[in-house]
């Protein structure tokens, strides 16, 4: 994971997470609520079906683009939960959604290109799109606990503007979009990339619709990291337009050859669970996220924006506390527990931590008592009453 926020913007999310990893290395136990992955093991089947593959010596290249059979199942996938009809070769299987982003830039941009980026967002968005020597556009506004919308998207448009991406759920806020709002961002005009990796993760039973659903002339990025908790597994997918999948599909081949074969086997087992993977992982998340939002007032903390889908928490950050890298680093060094700076995430989210729901119900509570006792500390927050 790629964490490379803003010039100036101080600790990034890898150093707090290396120095988490310092502390439990040194025997401080650290509560870990900044991670982007969850404490939660790939599903027994997927494991089996990735032993079983390289029991039948499965190893040896697939095509390039991804083995004909997963590419099969990702647009079954599509078919059966979004009712959207792709064909196999508009599909592109990746190392896991980053690398699927950063191809996808390089062979869409030319110099001086523009993409339209959500601020606050995933911290890593900007860098693909300068590696591939475009210019990132962040828009952002603190306005509708900073959700991003079309209205917010159009005025930085230009005639460089090459593409917009779209994330939802959102990392760090956990908005949901509806088909209205992303057909919007369809006719705003440029591109829309759709970052869709947090799918299937969404609270109250709700149903997050695909920007396929709206238009078939956009770009779903899928992973099994986040909905599948397979994140070490490293695979992810690009749904293409039929008028790019040509050019994309050459520059893979060129850039990557191909994905690791055996995982690809394992991750067809998982498409086919998807239904009762997410559900299991719903259950465990509403019920995290039930007991920090339970526990947050204790705080004094509200979060930006309803975390209805996804696995993270983003609040305004305690008053009188700094800038939010100091406070991460500071809360991190003296209570053990870590949490994201909302300066990674763009200028927007300065001021603001993310939570995440990476440790049981249990340890988030806990985390919630340290805070509380250090905002104490500081005078920043009433002691407990006994």
């Amino acid at each position: 994971m790629s964490c490379t926020p803003p010039a100036g913007s101080g600790r990034t999310c890898m150093g707090i997470v290396d120095e988490a990893g310092r502390l439990d290395r040194a025997g401080h136990p650290v509560i870990h609520l900044e991670k982007g992955e969850l404490d939660l093991d790939t599903p027994v089947a997927v494991k089996q079906a990735a032993v079983d593959a390289l029991a039948a010596d499965l190893t040896r290249y697939s095509h390039s683009s991804g083995l004909p059979e997963l590419r099969s199942a990702i647009a079954e996938h599509y078919a059966r939960r979004y009712g959207v009809q792709v064909t196999p070769d508009r599909v592109v299987v990746n190392a896991g959604s980053s690398a699927a982003l950063l191809e996808l830039f390089l062979a869409l941009l030319d110099p001086g290109d523009e993409v339209v980026l959500p601020d606050p967002g995933y911290p890593a968005y900007p860098a693909f799109v300068t590696a591939a020597r475009g210019v990132p556009v962040r828009a952002g506004s603190a306005r509708n606990g900073f959700r991003h919308t079309a209205e917010l998207v159009r005025p930085h448009l230009t005639a460089r503007t090459r593409a917009v991406l779209v994330n939802f759920p959102s990392n760090p806020l956990g908005a949901l979009a509806d088909r209205a709002e992303l057909r919007a961002f369809a006719e705003l005009g440029p591109l829309v990339v759709a970052d869709e990796v947090y799918h299937g993760l969404e609270t109250g039973g709700v149903h997050s619709p695909s920007v396929l659903e709206v238009t078939d002339d956009a770009i779903a990025v899928g992973s099994f990291s986040k909905s599948y908790a397979m994140t070490g597994w490293r695979l992810g997918w690009l749904v293409l337009p039929p008028r790019l999948a040509a050019a994309v599909t050459r520059l893979h081949s060129d850039l990557f050859v191909g994905t690791n074969t055996f995982t690809q086997w394992a991750a067809i087992t998982a498409l086919t669970g998807a239904d009762d993977i997410q559900r299991r992982l719903r259950a465990e998340l509403d019920h995290r996220r039930e007991v920090l939002l339970r526990h947050l007032p204790r705080l004094g903390l509200v979060p930006a924006h309803p975390p209805d889908g996804g696995f993270y928490v983003f609040t305004r950050q305690p008053e009188g506390t700094g800038t939010s890298a100091a406070f991460a680093a500071e809360l991190l060094d003296r209570t053990h527990v870590a949490l994201t700076p909302g300066s990674v995430f763009g200028p927007s989210g300065e001021g603001n931590i993310r939570f995440s729901l990476s440790a049981p119900a249990e340890r988030i509570a806990e985390a919630v008592d340290r805070i509380g006792n250090f905002l104490a500390d500081r005078g920043v927050l009433a002691p407990a009453a006994g």
